[in-house]
């Protein structure tokens, strides 16, 4: 049994080689080089998606010159981070990759300095307030609660929750305070707690506190919960922390 082409449904050809895919791929790279003639070229064509597709197709160029040896099979890739840092096809992303970037290095340099300095006003702060690991918060829970007859249904609760850790690794200038506290439910120990948010006077700066009540008062301090006993225990604090180390914090690119 013949084979067909899975684009035209046409024998003699795949779909790697079917004039069809080839014809597309060329009226579309003409239009790409038309609509992108003052950006930078490579070789004297823009290598937009298109034409970069088209040339390792085939080896040519949309205007049917021959393209430079070994485009066909390698085209001239740009560092992701550069990318998105300085934009699609800027010079600054060509010759290196992701891994060997020096403008991602300089960034983690930097990043890793920021929580240093964030993470000791953090320490300072929480020491002062008495809040860490033992502390005991009183917050309003969603889950299913036993009734008297034993049977379970949704509802709210006001419950007792024990700190049980810091998740200090995700503690730096970029926090979520969703994902730093981790809490046990006193009266059900078997329950799944789950993240808590920490208090904003861990989470933010003096200048940060101060910026949110000019904006919008208590509306953007107020607490979720209410903080029954203090504790303050620092014990588990990795060593190096307060330098910048053990920082799990997101990319920008």
């Amino acid at each position: 049994m013949a084979r067909h082409c899975t684009e035209c449904w046409n024998t003699g050809h795949n779909k790697r080689t079917c004039p069809s895919v080839t014809e597309r791929l060329l009226r579309y790279s003409k239009e790409e080089q038309e609509n992108n003639k003052d950006e930078p070229k490579v070789d004297g064509v823009f290598p937009g998606y298109w034409t970069t597709k088209y040339v390792k197709r085939t080896g040519l160029n949309p205007d049917g010159s021959k393209a430079p040896v070994g485009a066909k099979k390698k085209q001239r890739r740009q560092c992701t981070w550069c990318k998105g840092q300085f934009g699609a096809y800027a010079e600054e992303g060509y010759n290196h990759n992701r891994r060997t970037c020096q403008y991602r290095k300089d960034w983690h340099t930097n990043a890793v300095t920021e929580a240093g300095e964030y993470r000791r006003g953090f320490k300072e702060r929480m020491i002062k307030s008495g809040f860490g690991v033992g502390t005991l918060i009183k917050a309003n829970q969603y889950d299913y609660y036993p009734d008297a007859n034993g049977n379970k249904g949704w509802g709210q609760q006001e419950r007792v929750l024990i700190v049980t850790g810091i998740n200090w690794s995700y503690v730096h200038q970029d926090t979520n305070r969703n994902t730093v506290m981790r809490c046990r439910d006193v009266g059900m120990p078997n329950r799944s707690v789950g993240n808590q948010k920490i208090p904003r006077d861990l989470e933010w700066t003096a200048e940060q506190t101060a910026r949110a009540e000019d904006r919008g008062g208590q509306r953007y301090t107020r607490e979720d919960y209410e903080v029954l006993s203090m504790s303050g225990s620092l014990a588990t604090i990795p060593e190096g922390w307060e330098d910048g180390e053990c920082l799990e914090i997101e990319e920008p690119y």
